[in-house]
């Protein structure tokens, strides 16, 4: 019985949980690789290329997000909620961040997704 719970609470609890932080891990990782390639305005070759990626793993990790946060339990919802993390919106903003062409619009993107994933404000990016 204790087996059988155990399984249950790491199956439907701590894997999707442990999904989550993964992908928000990713997501902060790749804001700091990718932040001299926000915009490509006036870029090299390379840099032009390094921006694409950026926006091909941006999309990538909103649409990871938004089906992760699906598989959380409500429980850890509530807790999210209570620390004003909010995974769908930062889904929306990655996606904006995606679709901007211009450092003004990446900012406004960038300015809420740190505040949606609860990123640190001294975090330079």
């Amino acid at each position: 019985v204790v087996g059988g719970c155990g399984y249950l609470i790491v199956t439907f609890w701590m894997s999707p949980i442990l999904r989550y932080l993964q992908i928000r891990h990713e997501v902060t990782s790749d804001l700091i690789f990718y932040a001299n390639v926000i915009s490509a305005e006036n870029v090299c070759d390379e840099l032009k290329q390094r921006h694409e990626q950026r926006k091909v793993s941006n999309r990538k990790h909103a649409a990871e997000m938004a089906a992760c946060y699906y598989r959380l339990p409500k429980w850890y919802r509530w807790v999210l909620k209570r620390r004003e993390e909010a995974p769908i919106k930062a889904s929306k903003n990655l996606i904006g961040l995606s679709n901007s062409s211009t450092c003004d619009q990446a900012d406004t993107h960038l300015k809420w997704l740190k505040k949606s994933l609860c990123i640190a404000e001294e975090l330079d990016i």
